[in-house]
């Protein structure tokens, strides 16, 4: 970063800035037009400094979605795009709350950083003295995440940033590492060993001592070289997987386990959890959609305990080669995304259509499974009329293809319940 370029960003993070970053956030809630907030920045500070205070606001506003004080910390694009979620962050902390010398190792803008400075404090345990360090090469980043410190509050007598390459930080020290290697240096990718720093190297250099939780892409397959012992976690809120974690040392919960966590708002867990290397419930497959339908959580498929689900509810699948698990069963659980089925129709433009229209549904939501995205287009254009809402689901039923219609457990009808005649299961086109 050069002289000039410092400069700027240092002022971006002055008091001077401040109010006008304040003043540009707010035009934006209201929903100023971008030019008319770019033409008054003129009149305010420089082109180039008015670009960061508009890029900062911007960036303020999405991360509300992820940090609760967002409008007092500063972000990087990339930073924000690849920082962890505050609630993943302190579940992550809460494995460390034990420890007293953690280092967040590429700790980026300082999602993480913040849940561990903040780990004696996330639950009624007796809060201990602990020390906090973030780890980040780059010059920047590292200035944001000293700022984002005191956006919290932390005393920085027991939490600091240091601007040094994970090869050259003393681990001697420490009883707890989280490590977010970067995993975007050339081309995006999921392979440990092309990761900064790589896999490889981060389990050299741990001690047996100390206890790691290691970020990687959800889709980073298992490599000789992991530890023996390693626990990998896929973890999720509300609809998504946001990231697997390796978990090796001593405050590793399920040493050996592939673990599939979801998150709920208040910090709720929901989990399913199986030895490695033990034998899992193989496929079994219905003949027939009963009358609930069920979509596995993104973070179930990507830790492939799909069948594993399946086997604790007693769920079957319809197709060897779908995802979605079907039963008579009520069943309530955040892994699993519950569908009331209406109906099972061949997939039939026309038909569709009718048999929406005579449930007045003027809404639909269109998931898909198997069948190709231009059926799905077509689906998407159906002309209705109403004022309810229901799922479409295009799927197949052994090879045939078909169309689901049902509704949500949290989206249920006004008129729940339709016509006898309508709850049917038309002959599928092969």
């Amino acid at each position: 970063m050069n002289l000039e370029t410092r400069d700027d960003f240092l002022w971006l993070m002055s008091e001077e800035a401040t109010p006008i970053l304040k003043q540009v956030e707010g035009a934006f809630t209201e929903r100023v037009n971008v030019v008319r907030i770019a033409k008054s920045l003129r009149k305010l500070t420089t082109p180039t400094r008015g670009a960061l205070v508009m890029e900062q606001a911007q960036l303020r506003k999405k991360a509300g979605q992820k940090f609760t004080r967002a409008s007092r910390m500063f972000f990087t694009r990339r930073g924000l795009e690849q920082a962890s979620g505050q609630r993943l962050a302190e579940y992550k902390a809460s494995r460390f709350k034990s420890l007293e010398n953690v280092a967040d190792v590429c700790c980026g803008i300082g999602g993480d950083l913040l849940s561990l400075a903040r780990r004696n404090k996330l639950d009624d345990a007796k809060a201990l003295s602990v020390t906090t360090v973030g780890v980040e090469i780059d010059e920047l980043t590292s200035l944001f995440a000293r700022k984002n410190l005191d956006a919290y509050a932390l005393d920085r007598e027991f939490v600091d940033v240091r601007q040094i390459d994970f090869a050259e930080f003393d681990l001697s020290k420490l009883d707890g590492i989280h490590v977010d290697p970067d995993r975007r240096v050339q081309e995006r990718t999921v392979h440990g060993s092309r990761f900064v720093p790589s896999l490889p190297d981060v389990f050299q250099r741990l001690g047996s001592d100390c206890s790691a939780a290691i970020k990687v892409a959800p889709a980073t397959p298992y490599a000789g070289y992991f530890p023996t012992g390693v626990q990998r976690e896929w973890i999720g809120d509300d609809r998504e997987c946001k990231q697997q974690i390796l978990w090796v040392g001593p405050a590793t919960e399920k040493p050996g386990h592939r673990t599939a966590t979801h998150i709920g708002k208040k910090g709720e867990i929901s989990q399913i959890s199986v030895v490695e290397n033990e034998a899992r419930p193989g496929v079994v497959i219905g003949s027939q959609i009963l009358r609930y339908l069920y979509e596995p959580h993104a973070i179930v498929l990507a830790a492939q305990l799909n069948n594993v689900m399946g086997d604790r509810y007693g769920l079957k699948r319809f197709s060897a080669d779908v995802v979605y698990l079907t039963g008579d069963e009520d069943i309530e659980d955040p892994l699993l995304t519950q569908f009331e089925v209406l109906a099972v129709l061949p997939i039939s433009l026309r038909k569709t259509q009718v048999f929406l229209n005579r449930l007045e549904v003027g809404e639909i939501e269109v998931k898909k499974r198997g069948i190709d995205d231009v059926t799905v287009s077509q689906f998407k254009r159906l002309k209705l009329a109403g004022n309810q809402r229901a799922t479409v689901l295009l799927t197949r039923l052994g090879r045939s293809r078909i169309a689901v219609i049902a509704k949500r457990r949290d989206n249920q009808l006004a008129n729940p319940d339709p016509p006898s005649d309508l709850l049917i299961v038309d002959e599928p086109d092969a």
